[in-house]
C-alpha cells in the first residue's frame, strides 16, 4: 500500500481513510473497474487524476469531459459534441 501510495503522491493516512469511507473495509469481494487517464493533464497532481475517476455515472448516463476539465453525465448515447454544444447555450444565457 505505502508502495502505490507514493508512486501517486498519497498519503497512506488519506488511502486508509478512503478505503474506510467508501466501505472498502467490508469482508467481500472487491469490484476492479479499469480506469483510463485522459491525455493533456501534464499540470495535474497524480492524486488528481486518479480521483477523478471514483464517481461512476448513474446507471443509463456516460460521463464526458469537457474541454475546461469538467466532468457532466449525459444519457447514454448522446454524443459528446452535442452535450457541449447544450452546455454552452445554457452558459452563455445565465
Amino acid at each position: 500500500m505505502a508502495q502505490v501510495c507514493r508512486r501517486h503522491g498519497i498519503a497512506t493516512s488519506m488511502a486508509f481513510r478512503w478505503r474506510e469511507e467508501f466501505g472498502l473495509t467490508a469482508r467481500k469481494a472487491p469490484e476492479l473497474a479499469l480506469v483510463e487517464l485522459a491525455d493533456g493533464g501534464e499540470n495535474e497532481p497524480p492524486a488528481l487524476a486518479a480521483l477523478r475517476d471514483l464517481v461512476r455515472p448513474p446507471d443509463g448516463m456516460v460521463a464526458i469531459e469537457l474541454d475546461d476539465g469538467r466532468r457532466v453525465f449525459a444519457p447514454a448515447g448522446a454524443t459528446p459534441a452535442a452535450v457541449k454544444r447544450q452546455l454552452a447555450g445554457k452558459e452563455k444565457a445565465s
